[in-house]
């Protein structure tokens, strides 16, 4: 057998394997006796048709897959086994001639993880988020509970308010003519007009807009206008869209008193009483807060490693990471991918992200084994005691008991107490600059958008498109 390693770019290579008909022989001929042993055909006895009718029947498949087996342990010795190369991704079988009781010539195109040297991140700034919760927090959630086991009431004539309920029909109507469309138009739609759901729409802000001073019997008007790709428009023009509405009833929150019984009673009895509820509301909220702030400060830990360290990726990476994406629509279509479901489209359009993803592996990995990050027991009976915090029912114990029983999702507990590591070690290379809620909300809004997804969103990381060295090759 002869091999020769070829450097494709910094992060592929390839290995042309080549072997004679008498390396292969051996091989060859142990496959057609299993055959022949287990052979049943018509006019002989099981075991005993003539090995010239195994061949002439089984010869062609079997010798391609000794072929490919004896490729296979080609590459586990030449590549796998060699500490000067690290592999990453799937090896794929590019190249395979082969004729049976003939020489062979393969090729195998595989990855490797590219050199990277960590920058000193001294005097390099972010930011984190810091917040404190103040009263007028705890009682939106306070008037929230109460708006959520309020009693509507009717409100005889009156106009709508900006926190009516209202029921209302939508027609679309011709732009020129104010006809009605056919097949446009919604009935008895509802919606507070305080709902938070109307701050993030421009739609549902001019239609609240409409309905508020209006009394039900009226029909009122308004007009949306956005920028889209339309018959007749170019993309990005603005183009208008006229609506009448009928507003059908009104009607506003009569509010229960915020007591100890009503607490109680709300809560299922989670609280005792209202200065237990507000006490127990602020602790979440300084909760989520605090996950806020470390969730946005690791994105902006990701981002400027990525833009310290632009090294090379292996395609194989990022096409194994656009696999774990497919996987991840399946898992949440019931192991199917949805009718109409365009894989195509899907891997170009996540690709970006696919790319963004296996490209922070590749540091996180760099920062493990430069700090020589590893995960102790101490670390993991943290993370449940943690989990457990927020499961009253469950107990640590239990919660690792379980985890340990399913030793894949115990992985994912390892790798993400791992991640979590990485982060805490990074943000004390960084000089992190404190800012306010508007002013950190304000400069997130001046960054530019994340990539755009295809349907079915891709993950936030995909653990399955970790390196794969004992993967089988490709075949195309």
């Amino acid at each position: 057998m002869k091999t020769t390693l070829h450097d494709v770019s910094d992060t592929e290579r390839e290995l042309e394997i080549q072997a004679s008909a008498e390396e292969l022989s051996d091989d060859l001929q142990q496959a057609l006796s299993a055959q022949q042993k287990q052979a049943d055909m018509k006019g002989f006895r099981k075991g005993k048709v003539p090995m010239s009718l195994v061949k002439k029947m089984y010869g062609e498949q079997l010798g391609m897959q000794v072929a490919q087996r004896f490729v296979q342990e080609a590459f586990e010795e030449e590549v796998e086994e060699n500490d000067d190369l690290d592999v990453l991704g799937r090896p794929e079988l590019t190249e395979l001639d082969y004729e049976l009781e003939d020489d062979l010539r393969a090729v195998v195109h595989f990855g490797v993880r590219p050199e990277v040297e960590l920058k000193d991140l001294e005097g390099e700034e972010l930011s984190r988020l810091v917040s404190d919760v103040t009263d007028e927090d705890v009682e939106r959630e306070a008037e929230s509970l109460q708006k959520s086991e309020a009693t509507l009431i009717p409100t005889s004539g009156e106009p709508a308010s900006e926190t009516s309920y209202v029921v209302f029909d939508l027609q679309e109507v011709d732009p020129e003519t104010g006809s009605p469309i056919v097949g446009k138009k919604d009935e008895e739609q509802e919606l507070f007009l305080d709902s938070a759901q109307i701050e993030d729409n421009p739609m549902l802000q001019e239609l609240r807009n409409a309905l508020v001073g209006a009394t039900a019997g009226d029909t009122v008007e308004f007009t949306f206008s956005h920028a889209q790709a339309h018959e007749g428009h170019e993309s990005g023009q603005p183009h208008a869209h006229r609506f009448q509405v009928e507003l059908l009833d009104v009607k506003e929150r009569e509010l229960p008193e915020l007591t100890d019984e009503f607490v109680r009673e709300a809560t299922d009895e989670e609280f005792e009483s209202v200065e237990d509820f507000r006490a127990g509301i602020k602790e979440r909220l300084e909760e989520a807060w605090q996950e806020r702030s470390d969730e946005a400060l690791q994105q902006e830990i990701v981002q400027r490693m990525r833009e310290l360290h632009p090294v090379p990726v292996p395609p194989s990476v990022v096409e194994a990471f656009l696999d774990s994406f497919i996987e991840d629509v399946k898992r949440r279509n019931d192991d199917e991918l949805p009718e109409g479901f365009d894989e195509n489209v899907f891997r170009e359009k996540n690709r970006s992200e696919a790319q963004n993803q296996a490209h922070w592996m590749i540091l996180r990995d760099r920062v493990v084994e430069q700090y020589g990050l590893e995960v102790e027991d101490e670390d993991l009976d943290a993370f449940f005691e943690k989990q457990a915090r927020q499961m009253p029912d469950l107990e640590a114990g239990q919660l690792r008991g379980f985890y340990q029983s399913q030793p894949e999702a115990m992985d994912q507990v390892r790798q993400q107490v791992l991640s979590q590591k990485v982060f805490d070690t990074l943000e004390e290379q960084f000089q992190i600059t404190e800012k306010d809620r508007e002013t950190f909300e304000k400069e997130m809004r001046q960054r530019q958008p994340a990539p755009a997804t295809a349907e079915g969103a891709a993950p936030e990381e995909a653990g399955a498109a970790e390196e794969n060295d004992d993967s089988p090759l490709v075949v195309p």
